[in-house]
């Protein structure tokens, strides 16, 4: 695609797929398995930084489920997929910072935790935590420096639905539910990452994560029948 065809595109696109994300989604009813979290971090007005980490199969559905959360921010990759998400990104609400494991990660990071930390009550802020390419289901460290670095909770979503369109050649087989459906949403438990941590420990704190977000899938998929 020619440069000019490209700015073309991002300038058309994003409004339409912000309208049809709303229509599609609009029909979908939610169920939260873990109530008390979504109310307790998500909810309400009281003073709270969040880092909420899903694997990139549940990134459609976490992307428009929390577009409503204010001061939100969410890391987006700087390729042309990328730019187009970014667009409708902002469209909802969000913030976005550009950048990814494989390019510009450290520069998007740098920008969320200064995002994070910022004077303000209440922030949010989020992303596929197995990465722009993979391998599925395998956690990054990415995101748990960022809770350590802005005294954040970080806590782990997982999504399913019982009626689904499986994206079966996607690296990470993306998940989203079909209109008039029911989706499914649970948390782990928030937990905080020590500013003091040992490089050896946050490993062993990444395997930890990387097992709770996996069994949270596992769990979110049998409650809603799925069977991928």
């Amino acid at each position: 695609m020619t440069p000019w065809k490209h700015k073309l595109m991002n300038r058309i696109l994003p409004p339409v797929l912000y309208w049809i994300l709303r229509l599609w989604f609009g029909t979908v009813r939610v169920k939260v398995l873990n109530p008390d979290v979504y109310e307790n971090y998500f909810k309400g007005d009281k003073p709270i930084k969040v880092v909420g980490g899903a694997w990139h199969r549940h990134v459609l559905i976490v992307f428009y489920h929390f577009h409503w959360v204010t001061n939100g921010l969410i890391m987006v990759s700087r390729s042309r997929d990328g730019e187009l998400l970014a667009g409708v990104a902002r469209r909802l609400g969000y913030d976005t910072v550009r950048g990814s494991s494989s390019k510009g990660g450290r520069d998007a990071l740098s920008a969320l935790i200064e995002y994070m930390n910022q004077d303000q009550e209440r922030r949010f802020c989020g992303t596929a935590v197995d990465g722009p390419q993979g391998p599925p289901r395998v956690l990054k460290k990415g995101m748990l420096a960022a809770a350590k670095l802005t005294d954040a909770w970080f806590i782990p979503i997982a999504c399913s639905g019982t009626r689904v369109i499986t994206f079966r050649k996607a690296w990470d087989r993306t998940i989203l539910p079909l209109p008039f459906s029911q989706l499914i949403i649970d948390f782990g438990q928030p937990f905080k990452v020590d500013p003091s941590i040992t490089d050896e420990d946050l490993e062993r704190l990444r395997i930890d994560t990387e097992r709770i977000l996996n069994d949270l899938t596992d769990h979110v998929d049998q409650a809603a029948g799925y069977k991928g």
